[in-house]
């Protein structure tokens, strides 16, 4: 049975395309879900990045403190609660940390964006 997504699909799709859609979805929500509450006013961004049996966080942050790292790896730690005992529940997870304002050379087409602060202007 077709995938009750696939209507909103391209129809040229290949069924290892849906799949890396799917579990790049998936991953996306899940990370959304674990870091709920824990994205603070230095967390710039966060993008997840699907690798064969890995997922990739990537987080942009202001200043490197003790509480950004402390709420970082709560990130990771309940995104491995959420994933425990699904599909995802052996694949690794890792960090690739930037300290800054993610930019135009911060991300690539491989990540889903899930968070990206609001750059502050003089006028504001």
């Amino acid at each position: 049975m077709d995938h009750p997504a696939r209507q909103y699909y391209n129809p040229q799709i290949t069924a290892a395309e849906e799949r890396d859609l799917l579990r790049r979805n998936y991953l996306l929500i899940q990370t959304g879900q674990a870091s709920l509450g824990l994205i603070g006013p230095d967390v710039l961004g966060i993008a997840v990045e699907p690798r064969p049996e890995e997922i990739v966080l990537h987080f942009a942050v202001a200043a490197l403190t003790a509480e950004v790292k402390e709420d970082l790896e709560d990130i990771v730690f309940e995104l491995t609660v959420f994933l425990a005992g699904g599909p995802e529940q052996r694949s690794k997870i890792t960090t690739e940390l930037h300290v800054g304002h993610p930019h135009a050379t911060w991300f690539s087409p491989r990540y889903a964006v899930l968070y990206r602060a609001k750059i502050k202007t003089e006028a504001e």
